[in-house]
């Protein structure tokens, strides 16, 4: 009802002696409140696009973004409750659930849903003058290596390693815990190579003159990032749950269509955050939600490597028991839209 009609309503109602009300619009609900762990990399971009564009109120979720350094600062925020949702990468997933830790897989961030050894945001990257031949694993031999330990930086240069039959041992492994301090480490020679994701590989080829890559990627691991919860909140809050799925897949589509927006807005949530760097390393990364074939292959293959290199004799977990599949089912019959620029599946992966 706009002003002008209230106060023809109120005129008349005062002139006959009439108290008359007029009528208000009902206050909206506010919507439920939804924290979120992420870190602040480039495998968890279209959550900050989903905050930015209002997707994910779109979908009937107020999401606030706790935003740490590493996956272990992720797990931690999700086992203190913290949140009550989290971003992390397939292998620290893996370890958590190992631990313990009763969460489940509700969705897909960073993944290519077509194969299952999409890992090219990973890379090992050495500076001139170190003696590291690129394309030569075995140069590292030796070598004083920079990365944030018990990450997925880690479990990728073990697969590395081991494939080459190479020991982790070999090499002086230095813990750099903030991936902003990985080019300041590498320039001033505190370590001889890098490994990280993006866009922190891009980084230091960018800020360390000279730097090269040693390796991007080779197909060792499939480096899936996933948006987890409680397995009770998916038992308790199947709405709230929705709203997160939903509003990923629509964000994770304009991400791939507006790429160096996308990038802009991650500038605007990690200050000092370089813009130029950050839509070179972009090119670099898959943002599709769908669960397949070949993304259960791959958590099926982390399973093998995180049992080989890192939780020697754990119990083996059920791989397609840790997702809570459902949710994405419904938002793609609901939203096919969201999906109409995906390529299609493998046979096997339908």
């Amino acid at each position: 009802m706009t002003a002008l009609r209230r106060s023809t309503i109120a005129a008349v109602c005062w002139s006959a002696g009439l108290a008359c009300a007029t009528a208000q619009p009902a206050p909206r609900e506010p919507l439920p409140a939804v924290d979120l762990v992420i870190g602040n990399n480039f495998g968890h971009l279209p959550m900050f696009v989903a905050v930015e564009k209002g997707f994910f109120k779109e979908h009937g979720v107020d999401v606030r973004l706790k935003i740490v350094n590493t996956g272990t600062d992720m797990v931690t925020a999700m086992q203190k409750r913290e949140v009550q949702a989290g971003d992390m990468s397939v292998t620290t997933f893996l370890k958590a659930r190992h631990a313990g830790d009763e969460f489940r897989v509700i969705g897909i961030i960073q993944s290519d849903a077509t194969r299952a050894n999409a890992d090219e945001p990973l890379a090992i990257v050495a500076r001139q003058g170190s003696g590291i031949e690129p394309g030569k694993i075995e140069s590292l031999q030796g070598k004083r290596i920079g990365l944030a330990k018990g990450q997925t930086s880690d479990e990728y240069f073990k697969m590395v390693l081991a494939r080459r039959r190479m020991a982790y041992t070999e090499m002086e492994v230095v813990d750099v815990r903030s991936p902003f301090e990985l080019a300041p480490t590498l320039e001033r020679g505190q370590v001889d190579a890098t490994v990280s994701w993006e866009p922190y590989n891009t980084t230091v080829l960018e800020k360390v003159q000279g730097s090269y890559v040693v390796l991007r990627g080779g197909g060792h691991l499939s480096y899936v990032m996933v948006a987890t919860t409680h397995a009770t909140t998916v038992e308790t809050s199947p709405q709230m749950v929705r709203g997160l799925v939903a509003g990923l897949a629509e964000a994770s589509q304009y991400t791939r269509k507006h790429r160096d927006e996308a990038v802009e807005i991650f500038a605007r949530w990690v200050p000092g955050f370089d813009v130029a760097v950050g839509k070179k390393a972009i090119q670099h990364i898959s943002y599709d939600p769908r669960i397949s074939g070949p993304v259960l292959q791959a958590f099926e293959n982390a399973e093998d490597d995180v049992l080989k290199n890192t939780l020697k004799g754990a119990q083996r977990l059920d791989v397609p028991a840790q997702f809570a599949p459902a949710f994405l089912a419904e938002v793609q019959r609901s939203n096919p839209q969201y999906f109409d620029d995906l390529p299609p599946l493998p046979e096997s992966g339908r």
